[in-house]
């Protein structure tokens, strides 16, 4: 799986005055990577200033949200759920997992590593 690309330490870079070909080498990311944060941030009008308070993570939805789309087509698990049941007698993460399943089904999502 490919690394995915620190906009927001290429912003703050950009911001301090460092070149693409500065940024790219001193910090290991390809020069192609860097000029095409450049660009959405250009196209998009987005600062450092502006991305600043937000964490890395929503800066990178924030230039590519199209690379998030295929993780919103599994259903998420509720883990918080999961490790209340497992104290429970008896409750099992097998009996959990088909919970999940079920439930996903109802709601027309993809349970994550459904067999069938």
């Amino acid at each position: 799986m490919a690394r995915k690309i620190n906009v927001k330490l290429i912003l703050e870079l950009r911001d301090a005055g460092l070149s693409r070909n500065t940024i790219a080498s001193t910090r290991h990311i390809s020069r192609h990577s860097v000029s095409e944060v450049f660009n959405i941030a250009d196209e998009k009008g987005i600062a450092y200033d502006d991305v600043r308070t937000l964490e890395e993570p929503e800066v990178y939805r924030l230039f590519y949200p199209e690379k998030y789309a295929n993780e919103t087509m599994y259903g998420d698990p509720n883990y918080d759920h999961v490790h209340q049941e497992l104290k429970k007698v008896g409750v099992t993460l097998k009996l959990l997992h088909e919970e999940y399943v079920d439930r996903c089904d109802r709601n027309g999502e993809i349970p994550m590593d459904k067999t069938t």
